[in-house]
């Protein structure tokens, strides 16, 4: 029974501090968006990734760092794949046109996956530590990842396109894009 507390304070404490990035860079992102729906469909898609990266981070540790020892490889490297993300998606806003079409677009998500995998890398890598505790169920860790990542996600979404539509009334996406960029250079120094 204590793991199962143990796990809840785990969960939602260290959910709260991953979602910290979603959350800042998802006000920047919702300014783009034109509809809710978009705001919702970007919260979900960021909570099935940091339910599922630390899912992939904490087996992966337990099946392979292990065996080949890929952790202190990969672990100076994880700063340099954000930015490169980041970085893609910043570029896509850049050249993105002002589009009033509303339907489905493999370009909106894809640019929505590059997102939500952008801001839970750092969940894949809570994953890996994870392995070292024994009394964490990760399963529910996960879950409450990304409860607490949607419901951030989400909130700052909405929060960027209200801010958007009654102050700015102008198409944010090219501003949006060369924030989300310098963001992305900044990381490379933290």
């Amino acid at each position: 029974m204590s793991n199962f507390f143990i796990s809840i304070v785990y969960g939602i404490s260290i959910g709260l501090a991953l979602s910290v990035d979603a959350f800042m860079l998802s006000l920047i992102y919702g300014s783009t968006f034109k509809r809710k729906i978009e705001s919702i469909t970007t919260s979900i898609i960021v909570g099935f990734f940091h339910f599922f990266m630390p899912l992939l981070g904490y087996f992966l540790a337990l099946f392979v760092f292990t065996q080949v020892n890929l952790k202190t490889y990969l672990e100076d490297k994880i700063n340099f794949i954000a930015f490169i993300i980041l970085c893609i998606l910043g570029f896509m806003m850049l050249i993105k046109k002002d589009n009033k079409d509303t339907s489905f677009n493999i370009t909106k998500f894809i640019n929505k996956c590059l997102f939500a995998f952008s801001v839970s890398i750092d969940s894949f890598l809570a994953g890996i530590a994870f392995t070292t505790l024994d009394h964490i169920n990760i399963i529910l860790v996960a879950f409450l990842f990304a409860i607490v990542s949607f419901t951030l996600t989400l909130l700052a979404l909405l929060i960027g396109k209200t801010t958007a539509d009654r102050l700015l009334k102008t198409n944010l996406d090219f501003y949006a894009g060369l924030l989300i960029i310098l963001l992305a250079i900044i990381s490379l120094f933290i």
